[in-house]
């Protein structure tokens, strides 16, 4: 970082911090309802945190090394260990939006990480699915969803996937957070994070945009909701971008025009060489 920027030091390993523009706060106050309507009002607490993975501009993901990758993953498990001793957090969620088609405006390699103080729709019905015992775990042992395996997880593309090549990192055993992992663990996740943003940009050849969630157990599910990572790519194919059609942002139904045991297939074809 240059001097005046957010991070004070021109060299670092990983850095985080509040972001300036946080859309939550710790101290939020409780909105004034509005006279008139019968609207549920609460107080935006929380907090929104950014985390630089590396001083080289020029870094991705892909181009991290495995050492710097193995204590990102340590560093989302110590945030999100921390961020849950906040009494009104729910959930946290790190995530990374890359790309311009994605929004981004700053190039160097980050993410984000938001501690929610309720539990956000989209986990919510996640949530549930788990509570009624949907297993991540055994689909990282079903061939025709695998397309990268290791010792203790596998990278996998969904039965369920809503965007075309959308690949998920499962942990084989049951985790409910980053913090829960072991060092093997760490590892074969840090490599699995390599792996699959290297082979996007393979396949699609091109510095391929995505989004990368990573999801841990809400407060009160650790019995049930397992911690993965989810990557959605924006391009369904080589220079064509997936967009959120009106069915789809309307009715909350995607539409995805590749079977994933052929989307896995296709992506096998190009993982052993990345």
């Amino acid at each position: 970082m240059s001097p005046g920027g957010e991070i004070p030091v021109q060299d670092f390993s990983i850095a985080v911090f509040d972001n300036r523009f946080s859309s939550f706060q710790k101290d939020a106050p409780k909105p004034t309802p509005i006279a008139g309507l019968d609207l549920p009002v609460e107080s935006a607490a929380g907090n929104c945190e950014v985390i630089v993975y590396s001083a080289d501009h020029q870094a991705s993901m892909g181009r991290l090394t495995q050492e710097r990758r193995e204590l990102l993953v340590r560093v989302w498990a110590d945030r999100i260990r921390d961020l849950m001793r906040m009494p009104a957090v729910q959930v946290v969620m790190p995530f990374e939006n890359r790309g311009e088609e994605a929004g981004v405006t700053l190039h160097h390699p980050h993410g984000q990480i938001y501690a929610f103080s309720y539990l956000p729709p989209v986990i919510e019905a996640m949530s549930q699915s788990f509570r009624e015992g949907c297993d991540l775990a055994k689909y990282a042992t079903l061939p025709p969803y695998v397309v990268s395996d290791t010792a203790s997880a596998a990278a996998i593309v969904p039965p369920f996937a809503r965007f075309p090549y959308e690949m998920w990192i499962v942990p084989k055993q049951f985790r409910s957070s980053p913090d829960k992992l072991g060092p093997k663990e760490v590892t074969d996740i840090a490599q699995l994070l390599a792996k699959v943003a290297n082979i996007y940009d393979r396949f699609f050849g091109c510095v391929c945009p995505y989004l990368m969630i990573v999801y841990a157990a809400p407060r009160g599910m650790e019995a049930f909701f397992p911690f993965h990572i989810q990557f959605l790519p924006l391009l369904r194919a080589p220079k064509k971008l997936k967009f959120i059609a009106g069915c789809e942002m309307g009715s909350g139904s995607f539409l995805v025009d590749i079977l994933p045991e052929t989307a896995a297939q296709n992506l096998r074809n190009v993982e052993a060489s990345v």
